[in-house]
């Protein structure tokens, strides 16, 4: 059974080795001992955003089988390999650590043991059930999957393990796979965990599109798509908190007399000031002859009430992030997206810019 790890679709690439070298930076350190394995190279390698496996570092093994290789500590927690012979051992570093990797040469990659934080003994206690694992039988593989996540990923708080796990490739095909319907749940699980408790890791970002896509799909599967493409129909109503802890319906203003938008966004991503921006002018051009309800997924709750004081129209925060009912409701694919009420509370239009809704409008 061959296992990677990487995006679905996106192809490993070979790269030469390239060794940083350290400037006085915090490090982590890998030691430990590979039997059998005196004077055979051990190259360490990072995982990048796009499936690659970068060389960072190399050592000898010594005469005793001992090792030991030291690196940059990332600014954020990532995944990590040793690498022997096209076999390899994974495991995460968070920050300043020691991991200790201890595996015979000639099984180097199959039979291991991993120690130093819990992360790092979880991703190798995960990487043998898997490998112990029947892939071609569907339900022992939907079992392992509902189990895996009970046992690593429900409470993992947005650790790098869940990131590994979700994209985890096997025999050229995704444990989880984020065109499966049923797998959209565990998708949607990480990414919030990602988005409440490490919502500047740059993983955060990836994982929410994918949830996003992922849930689009299962909308659809399920019957439940409610999109105004040609029909018109009525509100779907919405009841979340404010910036101060009030909660607000979106029928408290819909259907009043005046054209309503429903802002599906963040506000605290890199493009979230320059929204925010040109949605002020639009709302000052259109002269209060509508009403904005703007609705958040961000998992820093403290920073979107910062933000959100500074916008003159409503708006509210799901804490739900992205297992939203709203989304599924609105059958959300990507952020940001606008919704149009007419005055009598209709639902009658979608975009998915502010250009395209300044002219809808």
């Amino acid at each position: 059974m061959k296992i990677s790890n990487f995006f679905h679709k996106i192809a490993l690439l070979s790269l030469p080795v390239a060794i940083l070298a350290s400037c006085g930076e915090p490090q982590f350190k890998v030691t430990g001992e590979v039997e059998g394995g005196a004077d055979k190279s051990l190259v360490l390698e990072k995982s990048d955003f796009h499936g690659r496996w970068i060389p960072v570092d190399s050592t000898k093994v010594k005469s005793s089988g001992k090792f030991e290789i030291k690196s940059d500590a990332p600014a954020s927690p990532e995944i990590y390999r040793l690498s022997l012979d096209g076999k390899f051992i994974y495991f995460p570093v968070d920050s300043v650590e020691n991991i200790v990797i201890d595996s015979p040469a000639g099984k180097f990659g199959s039979e291991f043991e991993v120690s130093g934080s819990e992360q790092a003994a979880n991703m190798a206690a995960f990487e043998k059930e898997l490998m112990a694992l029947d892939f071609s039988d569907e339900a022992k593989r939907d079992e392992f999957k509902k189990n895996v996540y009970n046992k690593y990923l429900r409470e993992s708080r947005g650790s790098i393990i869940g990131y590994y796990v979700l994209t985890k490739i096997v025999d050229g095909k995704p444990l989880y796979d984020p065109e499966s319907t049923s797998d959209a749940k565990y998708y949607a699980a990480v990414a919030t965990a990602f988005e409440q408790f490490r919502p500047t890791d740059p993983h955060a970002g990836m994982l929410r599109n994918v949830s996003l896509q992922a849930m689009r799909r299962r909308n659809a599967d399920q019957g439940k798509k409610r999109v105004v493409e040609a029909e018109e129909i009525k509100l779907i109503d919405i009841e979340l908190p404010d910036e101060n802890g009030k909660k607000v319906k979106l029928s408290d203003i819909a259907g009043k007399g005046k054209k309503t938008v429903v802002v599906f966004g963040m506000m605290n991503e890199p493009e979230s000031p320059a929204l925010n921006i040109a949605l002020s002018e639009l709302y000052n051009n259109l002269g209060g002859n509508v009403e904005f309800y703007h609705v958040s997924f961000d998992g820093d709750q403290y920073a979107w009430r910062d933000a959100a004081r500074n916008l003159r129209w409503i708006t509210v925060i799901d804490p739900a992030g992205m297992t939203s009912d709203a989304l599924r409701s609105y059958n959300v694919g990507a952020l940001p997206t606008f919704f149009v009420y007419s005055a009598d509370g209709t639902l009658t239009d979608r975009a998915h810019s502010v250009v395209d809704l300044r002219k809808k409008l």
